[in-house]
């Protein structure tokens, strides 16, 4: 039997993927009752993953909502590793870089295994644990006050503590991925930081799977175009893809994996 954390976080996918999803259904799918399938459905629309319509539920289109970092971490699994070792390529010996707290910016600490006298200042506190055993390598954290759902550090003492540095690049992993909105996360704080993170950095890196195009959460970090280069996969909608080109934008694309 699923935990209700498990059972939900399928639902979600079930309705992301199918655009549908009759209670009913999920009822016989998970084996548990309508009364349980309608609890998890009040849940999961009070928390702005779906919408309720007529004893179902349809994807919630607009401002998404923000998971824990262990629920992030089982979203696309396959395609964040495939991202992080494109994004770790990057990053060249002698470097200093800024990597952003969250679950893609973890597997490109995870893949850097071949470099040296590399900096890496970063506010996530799994990161930072990622690259700890990691020769080459000096660590660097900003302090603040720790989210424990996301495991990242912000606040002044994080933003007063980067203000004498700079850097050579910033990795900033993506909440959300809009044409008017551009570049938003969910929390003002870690918005206010990663804007300060690409001002004091010469190069701005987003790594974005396809699913986080024309997303939008409500804090922003960039404008659309306002990065250097986009490590994403081949999902990439046309229309956003072309209009990064045309802001002469990098897209570095890798094959998106099922």
């Amino acid at each position: 039997m699923k935990s209700a954390v498990e059972r939900r976080m399928e639902i979600v996918n079930v309705v992301n993927q199918e655009g549908k999803a009759r209670v009913e259904d999920l009822a016989s799918r998970f084996s548990v009752s309508s009364v349980t399938i309608r609890s998890d459905l009040s849940f999961l629309e009070k928390n702005g993953y779906v919408v309720r319509s007529h004893g179902a539920a349809i994807p919630n289109t607009g401002v998404i909502a923000e998971l824990t970092v262990h629920e992030k971490r089982r979203q696309n699994a396959g395609l964040k590793t495939v991202l992080g070792q494109a994004a770790a390529e990057l990053i060249e010996d002698g470097d200093t870089v800024i990597l952003d707290s969250g679950t893609t910016t973890r597997e490109i600490a995870s893949n850097l295994s071949n470099v040296e006298d590399v900096v890496v200042m970063t506010n996530g506190l799994d990161v930072a644990m990622e690259l700890s055993s990691k020769p080459g390598i000096e660590v660097l954290m900003t302090g603040g006050v720790l989210r424990k759902k996301a495991l990242s550090f912000s606040g002044s003492q994080a933003e007063n503590g980067l203000k004498n540095y700079r850097f050579d690049k910033v990795f900033l992993g993506v909440d959300g991925f809009d044409l008017r909105s551009g570049i938003t996360t969910h929390n003002e704080q870690e918005a206010s930081l990663n804007r300060l993170m690409c001002e004091i950095s010469e190069h701005v890196v987003a790594i974005a799977d396809s699913s986080k195009f024309g997303k939008r959460s409500c804090h922003m970090i960039r404008e659309f175009g306002h990065i250097d280069t986009l490590v994403t996969d081949s999902g990439i909608p046309e229309e956003y893809l072309q209009g990064l080109r045309d802001m002469k934008v990098n897209v570095v694309i890798v094959d998106k994996t099922d």
